[in-house]
């Protein structure tokens, strides 16, 4: 059986895909070990894996910020977004490398599973002659031709990007942030989402939703005692933007004379007098049970990252995508094409134009219930978190 190694970032957009492949290489017999860069996440304790750290003589990792209000102000500016880009995918790279290379020989791995934006971890790859799989966690390898801040920031690293593999000795293609693996890299979504002619990549694999045969350590209690008969709208914006007083607002004042409870994933604004003002039957919590709760919902209102795209379309739930940085558009995009959900501009959102949006979606019947439930078939007839980890153990035979 072979040795895997794990490299992500902490963040849950890019841990969580992972765990359900990490728990499936187990299951296959393989030793997995994880790295998250900087920093391990306290989910993976809570994992059957080796979780890994940098040697005590790592560099710090730069000052970035990655939640709360003040994230949210910065990804609402394209260029301080793309300073904050250009911190997270080059400048802390170089000192990088050897401390991940340090790590790598001691685990000594068949192989690396490695999300495609951590480039210190492909360097150190490469440098160690270990054949590597990219594991995207959204749909930006497929790069549609949309014309938005994540895609000119990025345009604008490329000389850069370029030379900083090419001090390392390497030449490589990227999609978007991520560096492509000439051998092996997947896609948590099916062709039924991104239609035929999606620009997928050489050596790259349509593999399914990636979801967790066993708990994936992040687990939420939640009021499940709230929920009447009323059908439930469900809002978040994820783990790191949630702080969207705003937008929560407005939501709730286009939801309250719909006859719904709606539930909110709010963070650190679940606390306090902000949701006591809100109108209407409002559930709000700091983290939510996801996959628990989009079975009991009827309407998702989300950011449109592309975990919680991946979990409602395979729960079957239409959506109304309202997003606000990086590669959010990019699920929108996808799923307006392929006519399973909606998309609007938050910065554009009125009462109106939200309460119509989810009265479409809370049909019982028509177009867009079809489209979802085309898409929410192909998802459910593939195990991505399997597939992916067959495909990663092939790799070290």
């Amino acid at each position: 059986m072979s040795r895997v190694l794990i490299v992500t970032s902490p963040e849950k957009g890019h841990l969580n895909p992972l765990v359900g492949v990490a728990q499936w290489l187990r299951r296959l017999g393989h030793s997995v070990g994880w790295l998250c860069l900087p920093e391990p996440s306290p989910q993976l304790e809570r994992l059957d894996v080796e979780v890994l750290r940098l040697p005590a003589t790592a560099p710090a990792a730069p000052e970035l910020e990655t939640h709360g209000e003040a994230l949210v102000r910065l990804v609402r500016d394209e260029s301080a977004m793309g300073k904050w880009i250009r911190g997270l995918l080059l400048d802390a790279v170089p000192a990088m490398v050897e401390p991940v290379r340090e790590v790598v020989r001691r685990f000594r791995p068949d192989v690396m599973a490695v999300d495609g934006m951590q480039y210190a971890a492909v360097l150190a790859a490469h440098a160690e002659q270990v054949p590597w799989a990219g594991i995207s966690s959204a749909l930006t390898l497929l790069e549609p031709e949309l014309d938005i801040a994540l895609l000119r920031n990025v345009r604008a690293l490329a000389a850069d990007r370029e030379a900083l593999f090419s001090r390392h000795g390497l030449k490589a293609t990227f999609r978007t942030c991520e560096c492509l693996s000439p051998k092996l890299n997947t896609i948590f979504a099916t062709e039924a989402l991104v239609g035929r002619d999606a620009r997928v990549p050489p050596a790259t694999y349509l593999v399914g939703p990636s979801l967790t045969p066993e708990a994936r350590g992040d687990e939420a209690s939640f009021p499940w005692e709230r929920l009447g008969s009323k059908p439930v709208v469900y809002a978040s914006f994820g783990s790191q933007i949630s702080w969207q007083p705003e937008l929560f607002r407005l939501i709730a004042e286009a939801a309250a004379p719909l006859e719904v409870t709606l539930v909110l994933s709010a963070g650190e604004l679940a606390e306090g007098d902000f949701i006591r003002s809100l109108p209407g039957d409002v559930v709000a919590v700091p983290y939510v049970p996801q996959r628990e709760l989009l079975a009991r919902t009827s309407a998702f209102i989300s950011h449109g990252g592309a975990n919680s795209v991946m979990e409602a379309l395979t729960a079957g739930v239409p959506m109304l995508l309202l997003p606000v940085c990086n590669d959010q558009p990019v699920q929108a995009h996808f799923l307006q094409r392929a006519g399973a959900g909606l998309a609007l501009e938050p910065d554009t959102l009125t009462e109106e134009s939200c309460r119509t949006a989810l009265e479409r979606l809370l049909e019982s019947h028509g177009p867009l219930r079809e489209a979802v439930a085309r898409v929410s078939a192909s998802y459910r007839e593939r195990d991505g978190a399997k597939e992916a980890a067959e495909r990663i153990a092939g790799l070290a035979a």
